[in-house]
């Protein structure tokens, strides 16, 4: 991938920190799979199963993506935690530094998400979904955090 010059000066803050954040999350990306899988975090049933739902959404929107076939890694991470929230038997989840961080900064995005968005004030059914949603996913960040 041929990277592409920008001039700082053109472009807003807003601009210029969602740049910084993308270009902090391939720093994560290509270091997911490298290190060694230390931090332990403790899942029960629902959060397993969540966490199931969660990943499967991600991999599809990592495979539609430009950079899904670009790296392998990824994908044996997403099987590794799927394979892991499937198992009954197992209750711990043990990740590297950067595929902890990895996780978190995905949660955290997606509930930043899910808080901006501007529903008309007839959508309460789909309000309510998306505040059900939103409790889940800060459910399964405190189990990260």
């Amino acid at each position: 991938m041929k990277t592409q010059r920008v001039n700082p000066s053109t472009m807003n803050h807003m601009q210029l920190n969602s740049m910084s954040n993308m270009m902090g999350m391939m720093n994560t990306i290509q270091k997911i799979g490298k290190g060694k899988r230390k931090i332990t975090v403790k899942l029960d049933k629902g959060d397993k199963k969540f966490l199931s739902k969660f990943i499967d959404e991600v991999k599809k929107q990592f495979s539609s993506s430009a950079m899904g076939g670009a790296t392998p890694t990824i994908a044996s991470f997403f099987d590794y935690v799927k394979s892991i929230a499937d198992n009954k038997n197992q209750n711990e989840l043990k990740l590297s530094f950067e595929e902890y961080e990895f996780i978190k900064k995905m949660l955290v995005d997606s509930i930043k998400g899910m808080e901006s968005m501007q529903l008309k004030w007839y959508q309460f059914i789909k309000k309510g979904m998306l505040k059900v949603l939103a409790k889940q996913y800060r459910g399964l960040l405190t189990k990260f955090k």
